[in-house]
């Protein structure tokens, strides 16, 4: 025979955590904005983000623009 599962319901006074606030932060002295410039002056997205240390996918929404 089949057991039943027991539901649980979140305690009410159960306080929600803290928002954790992440960024990108290559340390190289290039700002998001800066390196997605440069892919819209030409560079490659590879290249881009070889020297400024941001992730390819970060740089890619300005070549899509």
């Amino acid at each position: 025979m089949a057991r039943r599962a027991r539901l649980s319901w979140p305690q009410e006074r159960h306080q929600a955590s803290e928002v954790v606030v992440s960024r990108v932060d290559p340390g190289r002295g290039w700002t998001l904005e800066q390196a997605r410039d440069l892919v819209r002056q030409g560079y490659s997205v590879e290249h881009v983000a070889e020297r400024t240390g941001f992730p390819e996918q970060m740089l890619k929404v300005a070549e899509e623009d």
